[in-house]
């Protein structure tokens, strides 16, 4: 703990030191009163029942002035702002709470798929004022929100999916009840939209989810931060149809609005492409965002642990506030009065029930 107004503190012990010596030094007046005359003064001074109150009198002295010391020293403790170095979550994380955007490229029945949005969900058990948004390929599937139990059935709902297309596939009985779950999760997930002049791309549904941040054109005391899962290629190298953005603009639009883009790229499907993650890990760079090529086929069943170790490190490497231009090694201070005040309290509670019962 540090004094942020040591000069304070300083100058109450000058205070203090100058007083105790007056009081030490300077001459006192005898008030000039007629005392009786006492025979045997030594005798009654040696008695017990003397002895007993002088020592009384004297411990109640002591007391009452290191009470007072206390009360005193505490109080200009307090008057000097003691501080505290700021750890991430003290402070800074309630100042600049963390906003993020979950972006799948992928389909919702992907174990993959389902594996990402357990561990978020399973995070947002833990969360105090963080938001969480989902956004699929071409569609807003939840907007940034703070409701923790919210985030966690929604995500844990279309975490459920893949599980019943696996026994779809794998020809077990499936009731009509969880088939007709799993068709309203994947039509509230993505929307399969053909047009004539129009073809997706990476960039596109990187914006779509860049777009998911509240006031994105200006940059925002919360931590924004952007995490991606699934393919790096959604167009075949024959498609003439333009998309709408490039990766430059998506890169204009992250660093804009103060956005840290992550990526965990899939290598073990068809829909990658070398280009695709290069334009990932350039954007990720520029973000200072984390860039991960996962292969879930390689990982001998323990998926979910893989996925969750790259996970955690994007959580471990949180944005900055943007709008503050520091980042989470900037020291910062916060105030921590309890302790001086807590004593202070304390002491004068205690001194003044001892002048309650030295009265009576």
């Amino acid at each position: 703990m540090e004094l942020k107004w040591w000069v304070i503190l300083a100058a109450g012990l000058l205070c203090l030191a100058v007083g105790a010596a007056a009081a030490w030094l300077a001459p006192v007046e005898r008030v000039a009163r007629r005392l009786r005359p006492l025979a045997h003064v030594n005798r009654l001074t040696r008695l017990p029942e003397f002895a007993r109150v002088q020592r009384i009198y004297m411990i109640t002295m002591a007391v009452t002035a290191g009470l007072l010391l206390i009360v005193f020293l505490s109080a200009i403790v307090a008057a000097a702002r003691p501080v505290q170095l700021a750890a991430a979550d003290d402070g800074y994380d309630a100042a600049h709470p963390r906003d993020v955007m979950l972006c799948v490229g992928q389909p919702v029945t992907d174990p993959t798929t389902a594996d990402f949005l357990n561990y978020y969900a399973e995070q947002a058990k833990s969360f105090t004022n963080e938001q969480i948004g989902l956004t699929s390929a071409n569609l807003r599937v939840m907007p940034m929100t703070r409701d923790n139990t919210f985030i966690e059935q929604r995500l844990r709902y279309f975490a459920s999916m893949p599980q019943i297309q696996q026994a779809l596939d794998t020809h077990q009985e499936v009731s009509l009840d969880d088939r007709l779950e799993l068709a309203g999760g994947i039509e509230a997930f993505a929307r399969t939209v053909n047009y004539v002049d129009y073809a997706t791309s990476l960039e596109d549904v990187l914006a779509l989810c860049l777009s998911g941040f509240p006031a994105l054109d200006n940059t925002s005391d919360h931590r924004r931060q952007l995490v991606y899962l699934g393919y790096s290629r959604f167009r075949s190298s024959e498609e003439t149809r333009p998309a709408l953005y490039t990766l430059d603009q998506v890169q204009s639009m992250a660093q804009r609005g103060g956005v840290q883009i992550n990526a965990i790229s899939r290598a073990d499907v068809a829909e990658t492409s070398d280009q695709g993650n290069d334009g990932l890990r350039t954007l990720t760079d520029a973000t200072g965002g984390r860039f991960t090529l996962y292969n879930p086929a390689g990982t001998a069943g323990g998926t979910s642990q893989v996925l969750s170790a790259s996970l955690e490190e994007i959580t471990d490497n949180p944005p900055a506030a943007a709008s503050l231009g520091v980042s989470t090694n900037t020291p910062r201070y916060f105030d921590k009065p309890q302790l001086p005040l807590a004593v202070a309290v304390v002491a004068a509670a205690l001194l003044s029930v001892g002048l309650v019962v030295l009265r009576r």
